[in-house]
């Protein structure tokens, strides 16, 4: 019995983590400019768990919070410097920081990814839950394909939820651009990352948030292809190639290996500056997906498809 009560309270908690429908008719309902420390107050006298409580934070940022995309390609906010004296007066003033970042995103409803972190981290904070903001890297064009940048890009959050660390990216939960434009879509996939493709999209700064996922080092991250969350969700693996700079075979062909496609699964492939996608050559057996063909000459990148949405980007070398 003791066995069958470990394995039904894990699947309880598989199935609560991807059912966001109550939370999100509760947080739903919560209105007006509210401050952290008000929506803190909603969160408790809603939900009892600590894993509800920072889903009803999720939930309720990817709804309100609009990413500024005026910010980001125009960005006014100047590097910010101060004096202190001792580290108690420094840790001050960077909080101070902190609070005037997340009343600017309650209070204006948009914000880049410090702003999404830094406020979701207030309100756990508030809500006692422990907590961090993570820093670091991540990736969305081939164009960053071998090519390691300096400065980290991107802000997200980890949280400790009985007693296991998990991550968390509310700005890529909320939505995404799309011809210059943001466009708002819930996508759950960002609550709690899978660990076996954290790496994929997203690599901290601090090695300490690095090795309690796996190892990887920041050139072999930049090195990969680019993966869609919608090829993430799915089961289907990219087996070869592991670099993101697709070699021609001796007879001028790109060959993809692929598992776990579904027989009614249709793949196309896409290069850059032709309007239309191409059929492959595709052959399947015991599970794995052989995906075959010639680039057209001069071709630098190449968009795998599958069902009709791209999947993965490549660069041609």
């Amino acid at each position: 019995m003791k066995y069958l009560l470990i394995f039904f309270l894990l699947i309880s908690f598989s199935i609560s983590a991807q059912n966001f429908s109550v939370i999100k008719e509760k947080t739903d309902l919560y209105s007006g400019l509210l401050t952290a420390e008000k929506l803190a107050h909603k969160i408790e006298l809603d939900f009892s768990s600590e894993e509800d409580k920072v889903k009803a934070i999720f939930c309720w940022m990817t709804k309100n919070i609009r990413y500024d995309l005026d910010e980001f390609y125009n960005p006014t906010r100047k590097e910010i410097s101060f004096r202190y004296r001792t580290n108690e007066e420094r840790d001050q003033k960077l909080q101070e920081i902190k609070n005037k970042t997340v009343a600017e995103t309650l209070s204006t409803r948009k914000g880049v990814c410090e702003g999404y972190a830094q406020t979701f981290s207030k309100i756990c904070d508030l809500l006692q839950i422990e907590n961090e903001v993570i820093t670091g890297y991540v990736r969305t064009s081939s164009n960053t394909i071998g090519k390691p940048q300096q400065q980290p890009n991107h802000a997200w959050n980890t949280v400790k939820i009985n007693n296991k660390w998990i991550f968390i990216d509310t700005t890529w939960g909320a939505g995404y651009e799309n011809n210059g434009k943001w466009l708002r879509n819930f996508n759950p996939y960002y609550f709690n990352i899978s660990t076996k493709k954290y790496f994929k999209t997203h690599f901290p700064e601090k090695s300490i948030w690095r090795l309690r996922v796996g190892r990887m080092e920041k050139e072999e991250f930049y090195n990969q292809p680019i993966y869609s969350h919608l090829f993430l969700k799915s089961d289907v693996e990219l087996t070869a190639p592991k670099s993101g700079i697709l070699s021609k075979n001796k007879n001028g062909k790109i060959d993809i290996i692929l598992k776990n496609i579904k027989p009614s699964q249709q793949i196309h492939v896409g290069f850059l500056g032709l309007p239309y996608a191409q059929k492959p050559e595709v052959t399947s057996k015991n599970g794995v997906t052989s995906v075959t063909i010639t680039p057209p000459t001069n071709a630098l990148q190449l968009f795998l498809l599958i069902d009709k949405e791209v999947a993965i980007e490549f660069l041609i070398q």
